[in-house]
């Protein structure tokens, strides 16, 4: 299980280039991302699709399947793709401010 900063403190989502929306910054470098799209994939998840703001709204995106899964995988454990588990997950950095990682934080 992780403590997913994307949905604590107000933390604020990211829109990415290629608009896309998504939870947090983490998952915005290409290596991510693919992680995350692979983790989609073997759960039935069209990321690149449910994501794209180009066709959907904010509110449709937070109730896409990728988003939605995403969400629910925080509660399971080893679940959630490997971005959220080393970026939020035990033994992640401590903030100590509650924000995101660009602010004081602790590693």
């Amino acid at each position: 299980m992780i403590t997913p900063r994307c949905t604590l403190n107000g933390m604020p989502m990211f829109l990415s280039a290629d608009k896309k929306l998504k939870p947090c910054c983490f998952l915005n470098t290409s290596r991510e991302y693919a992680e995350f799209i692979t983790w989609g994939k073997q759960r039935g998840y069209n990321v690149e699709f449910d994501l794209d703001t180009t066709l959907h709204s904010i509110n449709e995106i937070h109730n896409s399947p990728t988003w939605k899964g995403l969400i629910e995988s925080f509660n399971m454990q080893s679940a959630s793709p490997k971005t959220c588990e080393r970026a939020c997950g035990p033994g992640s950095y401590t903030s100590t401010t509650g924000n995101a990682k660009h602010s004081t934080f602790e590693e």
